[in-house]
């Protein structure tokens, strides 16, 4: 990466390693088949919720990472998150996309944690460290590529775990997990053209920090 905003492309091309497959995938390709296992988990399918959990534990683990930047934090967030899910599966509407659904279980499990650490006044050094680069890392480059992007990488998560809570969470949400603007908006409950203004300060905001 250089210095400046041109380092911060769209967000369909900005990409966080680890996150192949977007929201978009379930809800545009597989809108059948998730919508069947929802159905099949309602009426008490183990199997057909472990296939759900499958499916969504990576990026519900990773949105949760870049909330609390602590990996043992992490999952057991994102545990918690499904666990809460399928207790509140009677409840969820159909017409609820079930992707979304789960991020705002999430997005509200982070404000939990983010709020308890903040009444005991629980500080982090390093709010966005991950304990191996190997999980972000393509196991293809070169060491002296890898050293880089890691580095690199590292800057990046620090300055995101910096960002006001409107910033982080539609960054993490479209440029670093690859939702569009419409179902980032889905997850946040909020219009398009907010979700379009807030990436828009934020990616400012880290082209700023990147530049300083």
């Amino acid at each position: 990466m250089g210095n400046g905003p041109e380092c911060f492309p769209a967000p369909a091309t900005w990409h966080w390693p680890g996150a192949e497959e977007s929201v978009a995938s379930p809800a545009r390709g597989l809108g059948g088949r998730i919508a069947h296992l929802v159905e099949r988990s309602r009426e008490g399918s183990h199997d057909a919720y472990r296939e759900l959990v499958e499916r969504h534990r990576d990026r519900i683990y990773r949105f949760c990472l870049g909330w609390v930047g602590v990996e043992e934090d992490a999952e057991e967030l994102c545990q918690d998150v499904f666990v809460r899910a399928f207790s509140a599966l009677p409840r969820f509407r159909g017409e609820q996309h079930f992707t979304a659904w789960l991020y705002r279980i999430a997005r509200n499990r982070c404000y939990d944690h983010r709020r308890s650490l903040n009444s005991r006044k629980r500080k982090r050094e390093h709010p966005l460290e991950a304990s191996g680069d190997e999980d972000w890392i393509c196991p293809q480059r070169r060491p002296d590529e890898r050293a880089v992007e890691s580095e690199e990488l590292e800057r990046l998560r620090k300055i995101i775990s910096e960002l006001p809570e409107s910033f982080r969470e539609v960054i993490l949400l479209c440029c670093l997990e690859g939702m569009s603007q419409e179902e980032c908006a889905a997850v946040l409950r909020c219009s398009r053209r907010a979700v379009e203004g807030r990436l828009y300060r934020a990616r400012l905001e880290v082209a700023r920090l990147w530049g300083n």
